[in-house]
């Protein structure tokens, strides 16, 4: 089953640095924190990944609680986001404003359910991956 999450986590890692990478496309050097959120975040998460399928705990454990940081952070990142849009659309001001960050509220959210995801798959079976490790 740890090869399986492995699997999880790489696919989690390289989605966080997708979105890093689209977020500074879209928005530009106003992305910093997205930039941030998904590179790091995504390369401890293809580090894991990686160290997992060799059959090490710990790498389950830094998935796992990265998974579970990132789910707080991002989920208070997508409320900010959301509030700021709002006010922006009752302001009724700049569109391409609105649009971005509009699109930094997509792509948090996005960011967000994913990481929900991977925490609840960890969860759901860590008690197998950590029988399987060492």
């Amino acid at each position: 089953m740890h090869k399986n999450i492995s699997y999880l986590y790489a696919f989690y890692g390289a989605f966080l640095i997708g979105c890093g990478a689209v977020a500074v496309d879209i928005a530009g050097e106003q992305a910093n924190t997205a930039l941030i959120t998904g590179g790091i975040g995504g390369f401890i998460a293809l580090t894991a990944g990686h160290f997992l399928k060799r059959g090490k705990r710990w790498a389950f454990i830094v998935g796992a609680g990265e998974a579970g940081l990132l789910t707080l952070l991002l989920g208070w990142r997508a409320g900010t986001y959301f509030i700021r849009l709002l006010t922006m659309v009752q302001e009724s001001g700049n569109a391409t404003t609105t649009e971005t960050a509009g699109m930094a509220f997509l792509l948090t959210t996005a960011m967000l359910i994913i990481s929900l995801l991977t925490l609840t798959v960890s969860v759901m079976f860590a008690k197998q991956v950590l029988v399987d490790t060492k």
